[in-house]
C-alpha cells in the first residue's frame, strides 16, 4: 500500500499553475467582442507575479504516492538539486487523530478519517 508522498512547492510547479491561472485576454469596450488579447510581454509579467504569489502561498502534493519513505527522500533530494523549492516534507497517509491521540470518526460513515499527516522517523519507534 502506497502511503508516503512529498508535499511542498517548487518553482516549476508554481510557474505551471500560474500559466494556467493567468488570463490571456482582458475586457475592452472598443474591441470587437468586448475583449482584447494581452500582449505577450505583459502576460509574462503577470505570470511572473502570480508565480511569486504561489511560491509564497500554500503547499501541495508534488510527488506520486511511494511505498517507502526512502523514495520520498530521494524525490526531495532531486527536487532541491533541480529547482528552487520550499517546505518539502514527507507526509504519510494514516488515520487522523485528535490532540488526545484518539482517532477522528466521520459522523456519517462511522469510520475513522484517513488523511495525510507529517511523517517523522522517530514516530515509528515511539509506536513500536
Amino acid at each position: 500500500m502506497s502511503t508516503f508522498a512529498v508535499f511542498g512547492m517548487t518553482r516549476d510547479v508554481a510557474l505551471a499553475e500560474a500559466k494556467k491561472r493567468t488570463k490571456g485576454t482582458r475586457k475592452n469596450v472598443k474591441a470587437p467582442g468586448g475583449v482584447e488579447p494581452v500582449p505577450l510581454v505583459e502576460w509574462l509579467e503577470l505570470v511572473e507575479k502570480k508565480t511569486e504569489q504561489i511560491m509564497g502561498g500554500t503547499v501541495r502534493q508534488l510527488s506520486p504516492l511511494f511505498d517507502a519513505p526512502q523514495y520520498a527522500e530521494q524525490f526531495i533530494a532531486l527536487a532541491r538539486k533541480t529547482s528552487q523549492s520550499r517546505d518539502l516534507r514527507i507526509r504519510a497517509k494514516r488515520v487522523m487523530t485528535d490532540a488526545k491521540g484518539k482517532p477522528i470518526i466521520n459522523p456519517k460513515t462511522k469510520a475513522p478519517k484517513v488523511g495525510f499527516c507529517e511523517w517523522q522517523l522517530e514516530s515509528i519507534y515511539q509506536t513500536a
